[in-house]
């Protein structure tokens, strides 16, 4: 059995996170998968992630990588601005990659990256990692009870400290050059694509933005009011705040007729529950982890991972390839992610209702 051989582009915080979870799957799985090489131009982060991960080789940038390291298969992991020019090398190499998200800068060169990932016929995904948390998969399944009723009502609120300090400590989130945007698109693309995800497509929406913090063209608060095809009606609010000791937190309540589900961790926790008449039940963490084991999403091999999304993403991607078979959620999702927020944008830029269905405008941000 060949393993997969993985390179790794971005030595950063989220290059770190994927790095030690790949590293964990490599030691539970070495058959499965081999960590050959990373990539970023700073000399001191990538021989930090190449010692603590033990990848084989180590390079200056992407370029490098892919002329010196025989990989199957690239993790992209850079600030924004830098997707675009490596998912078109590591696709016109042959190479099947991950992206981290937001896929792009733009709508437009969003689109080019998936034509030229087609044309390349390679795999791909996309890191929208929320699809893979236990949490909301119960919650998915709980909202779906046939005795709730169809889902009428759905409050969604995602607060984060500003993240260039603390534990996200990443300072180009505040510079324009090297993201799309602030709080929306850099990090409520995540809810953008769960509320699709959990209730289908979504037919108008309305939204408001401010930038208080300063920083030129990060906006770090958005509400957005969403209208569903099925007629569900949705509010999401997304913040940057500045409360270090804060972190980092989602609360995601579900309003059905004859139900009610509720939860307020992304990734590990418990979620409340009402059914008709009855009292406000706890589904305790251990048994989210077990419903979730029951959907059969959870690999058995990794049960103890079951809150660390990450680690079930970063193995979607590695079994679909091996199984020659493409890993969802793909490109095409990360795509329409970015449509969705661009349509945000211009509903926030114009005061006024967008018809998303008809939506094709090329701004990500003004």
């Amino acid at each position: 059995m060949i393993p997969l051989r993985i390179g790794l582009v971005g030595c950063g915080m989220i290059g770190a996170a994927h790095s030690a979870v790949l590293r964990t799957i490599a030691d539970a799985l070495p058959e499965h998968l081999e960590l050959v090489a990373v990539a970023d131009p700073d000399a001191h982060a990538r021989q930090r992630m190449q010692t603590f991960s033990g990848w084989q080789h180590a390079y200056a940038d992407h370029a490098a990588l892919l002329r010196g390291a025989p990989v199957d298969a690239v993790f992209v992991c850079t600030p924004t601005a830098f997707h675009a020019e490596i998912v078109r090398d590591v696709a016109a190499a042959g190479r099947h990659l991950f992206c981290e998200k937001p896929l792009a800068m733009s709508l437009d060169q969003a689109r080019d990256m998936h034509v030229a990932v087609q044309r390349a016929a390679v795999r791909t995904q996309i890191g929208l990692v929320l699809r893979f948390s236990a949490v909301y998969w119960v919650m998915r399944a709980l909202a779906r009870e046939a005795s709730f009723g169809d889902p009428m009502a759905v409050i969604f609120r995602d607060d984060q400290c500003l993240p260039i300090r603390g534990v996200h400590d990443t300072a180009w989130r505040a510079d324009r050059r090297y993201t799309a945007g602030g709080t929306l698109i850099e990090h409520g693309v995540h809810d953008l694509d769960l509320l699709t995800w959990f209730f289908g497509p979504i037919a108008r929406l309305r939204a408001w933005q401010k930038n208080r913090a300063g920083h030129a063209g990060i906006e770090d608060y958005v509400a957005v009011e969403l209208a569903f095809a099925s007629g569900l009606r949705a509010q999401l609010v997304t913040v940057w705040h500045d409360m270090l000791q804060r972190g980092s937190n989602r609360r995601l309540e579900i309003f059905c007729p004859r139900g009610f589900v509720a939860s307020d961790a992304d990734m590990i926790g418990r979620i409340r529950v009402q059914r008709g008449d009855g009292a406000e039940e706890s589904v305790s963490w251990d048994e989210v982890q077990a419903r979730f084991a029951e959907l059969g999403i959870a690999d058995a091999r990794f049960r103890e991972w079951t809150g660390v999304p990450y680690l079930l993403q970063d193995l979607s991607f590695i079994e679909a390839l091996r199984a020659g078979r493409d890993p969802e959620p793909g490109l095409a999702v990360g795509v329409e992610a970015q449509r969705l927020a661009a349509a945000v944008y211009a509903a926030a830029e114009r005061d006024e209702e967008i018809d998303v269905a008809a939506f094709t405008g090329a701004r990500v941000h003004g």
